[in-house]
Order: C-alpha cells, then structure tokens, then sequence
C-alpha cells in the first residue's frame, strides 16, 4: 500500500499532467480559433470584391443605359428643334419673296 507521501506526489504528477493537457488543448483551440478567423476574414473580403464587382458592372451597365436614353431624348428634341427652324424659314422665306414681289 502506498504512504500518503507516494499518494500526494502521484496526485501532483496527476495534477500537473492535467495542467499540461489543459494547455495544449487551449493553445490548440486559439490556433484552431485563429485558422478559423482568417479563413472567415479571407472569405469575407473574396465576397466583398465579388459583390462590388458585381455592383460596379451594375452600375455602368445603368449609366450606359441612362446616357443612351438621354442620347435618344437629345436626337428627339434636335429633330424637333429642325423641324421647327424648317418651318419657320420656309415662312421667313415666303415673308421675303412677298415683301420683294409687292415692292416691284
């Protein structure tokens, strides 16, 4: 049977082994932990440049339709403006042809 002493030391031998179990499963946790962020962090900023990817594309695919829009109202509003001027220098032309005739 062994003495108290030998039961002691062997519940400190015991402890200290715990204590060391102890450690490297915590230490082994954290770098586990650790790899885990990163690999998260790494993930996060892939998705990040793919979603502004995406809205970047998204956006000019918008402002190239908005600046074809205003392209095709400009065009509109030239012919309109043209047509106009047409119409109004036929009649100045008329005006002048009169203002000629009747003065002979």
């Amino acid at each position: 049977m062994p003495t108290i002493i030998e039961r002691i030391a062997a519940a400190e031998a015991d402890a200290e082994a715990l204590k060391k179990n102890a450690r490297e499963a915590a230490a082994s946790a954290q770098a586990a932990a650790e790899d885990d962020a990163a690999k998260s962090l790494k993930i996060a900023r892939e998705e990040a440049k793919a979603g502004l990817a995406l809205a970047r594309a998204m956006a000019q695919k918008e402002a190239a339709a908005q600046a074809d829009r205003l392209l095709a109202e400009g065009r509109e509003q030239t012919e309109k403006l043209l047509a106009e001027a047409e119409g109004r220098l036929t009649e100045a032309s008329r005006a002048v042809t009169d203002a000629i005739l009747s003065g002979i």
